[in-house]
């Protein structure tokens, strides 16, 4: 049997059913030795608290090397493992092969066998929604398997990744503490990454020298997604330039954020347990006598249990916390189909009238022009150059769709701003085909209220460009060779 990846071997077109997978496993789980796990991760399965795991398998080095070394520790440590592998059908029918690969591997293991294909009608196939895809079927598959924690392959290397790429969002401590050996949801599966303390070079070592066979995914060569370009080209100079181990210290810099982040957590549910169940009101006084960082804890944690947090932005909630310290005595900010109210000592939430919202009448805008909807809302259209940088950040789907999106126009036009119709078809960008507006504001639950106040761009003939929320049409999208594009951003209206 060849060793190592099967990329280019027989495994591709026929699965490698022979393949003594118990003694595999088993080889790798002594050559790695003792401490294969995160030892946090092998502490939160020996306590019992889950005695079925499911674990997410795409057939790359990491995850097989994670389902492997949990097998054979899944006896000692009192649990039993549930293979999960999700098709996003990225490469055809090389992807088809990677479910097989796991499935067979799986069933070479006596483990139970989940699995799901991306659906058609999906609209955006960009990784963002790749991934939320790929979480929901595995949170689901967890539930069908009676499995109470969901492990995941990240390793050593991907944490700095992660981190770069969060940084330049402008993450907080939370944000830059991921991915965690250990995350627990409330009502949800708990995620463990046992892998994390091993570097992505030493997975494929043991692999190899245990005679694990693995898929290789081509796309990982494509240094225009973002993060390829920081695995293959960013992270490596960098380490060059300061003469560092730097995903050893972008380790140890995670686990430091991580304690940090707990103790500021801890923090704010002593000082205020209020707003971590929901109150109806909060007070602003003793926000505004507390340090930033642990009214921002609170005021996001009020606001989450409201269901109001998903409907702003970063820089909404960023004026929210500006308005605790330097608000008018007297403020009121839109959020979704509510409004926050500061009063001079209090904050409280207002529901809206509940009579229909009217629908957007219809305006037109010159591309470059700014228009000011009736919610306050505002949407701004500007010509741009698509440099290398930008390509990359709409290539790998790291756009906020929510918020912005660009068109493939090059010369002066002028569009079409109204409410949606009835009638209404769209086809955003990676979608097989075009559907009626109203079933993408079902698929995304998208409340009534808001799909009236959301804007409809059209093009001059009238075809939809875009629909904030999602990603811009398919027939404009931008291409490898386009040098200059239409940048839409959206503003939800912030104060009324």
């Amino acid at each position: 049997m060849s060793q190592g990846s099967v990329n280019d071997n027989p495994f591709m077109t026929k699965p490698p059913d022979s393949s003594p997978w118990p003694e595999l496993a088993r080889s790798l789980r002594a050559r790695m030795g003792a401490r294969c796990l995160h030892p946090r991760v092998e502490a939160f399965l020996r306590s019992g608290e889950t005695t079925r795991v499911l674990v997410a398998c795409s057939g790359g080095p990491d995850s097989v090397c994670m389902l492997a070394l949990l097998w054979a520790t899944a006896e000692s440590l009192g649990f039993q493992c549930v293979v999960a592998h999700y098709n996003h059908r990225w490469r055809g029918e090389a992807s088809d092969q990677d479910a097989e690969f796991v499935r067979v591997m799986a069933s070479g293991l006596g483990c139970e066998f989940a699995t799901d294909v991306r659906p058609e009608k999906e609209a955006a196939f960009t990784e963002t929604t790749a991934r939320a895809l790929r979480l929901d079927f595995l949170r689901k598959a967890a539930e069908q398997h009676d499995c109470g924690s969901i492990a995941f392959g990240h390793q050593q290397c991907d944490i700095l990744e992660t981190q770069l790429q969060r940084l330049a969002r402008g993450s907080g401590s939370d944000g830059l503490a991921a991915p965690r050996p250990v995350n627990h949801f409330e009502g949800l599966p708990t995620h463990v990454r046992p892998l994390l303390n091993i570097r992505a070079g030493d997975v494929r070592m043991a692999l190899a020298a245990s005679g694990l066979p693995w898929r290789e995914d081509s796309s990982n060569e494509d240094v225009s997604i973002a993060r390829n370009a920081l695995r293959r080209k960013i992270i490596p100079l960098l380490g060059d330039a300061l003469g560092r181990d730097v995903s050893a210290a972008a380790a140890r810099s995670r686990r430091l954020l991580e304690e940090d982040a707990a103790a500021l957590d801890h923090l704010a549910r002593v000082c205020f347990s209020d707003a971590f169940v929901g109150s109806g009101e909060l007070d602003r006084e003793a926000l505004k006598a507390a340090p930033v960082g642990l009214t921002r804890r609170a005021l996001t944690a009020w606001l989450a249990a409201h269901d109001l947090l998903k409907s702003l932005s970063a820089t909404a909630v960023d004026l929210l916390i500006d308005s605790v310290y330097h608000g008018p005595a007297e403020d009121r900010h839109s959020a979704g189909t509510s409004f926050v109210v500061f009063l001079d000592s209090l904050i409280f939430i207002e529901t809206t009238v509940t009579e229909p919202a009217q629908t957007l009448e219809l305006s037109t805008l010159e591309a470059g022009q700014t228009l000011i909807l009736p919610s306050d809302s505002v949407l701004e259209t500007e010509f741009i150059e698509i440099d290398p940088e930008l390509r990359a950040d709409i290539f790998d789907g790291t756009i906020d769709e929510d918020l912005e999106a660009f068109i493939a126009f090059d010369e002066p036009c002028t569009l079409q701003v109204r409410g949606w119709l009835a009638g209404d078809r769209f086809r955003p960008l990676g979608a097989p085909g075009s559907r009626k507006l109203k079933d993408w504001f079902i698929d995304r639950q998208i409340p009534q209220l808001e799909r009236k106040q959301l804007p409809v761009v059209l093009s001059e003939t009238g075809e939809i460009l875009w629909v904030p929320g999602f990603a811009p049409a398919e027939s404009f999208k931008i291409r490898p060779n386009t040098k200059l594009a239409l940048r839409l951003t959206y503003q939800r209206g912030l104060s009324l």
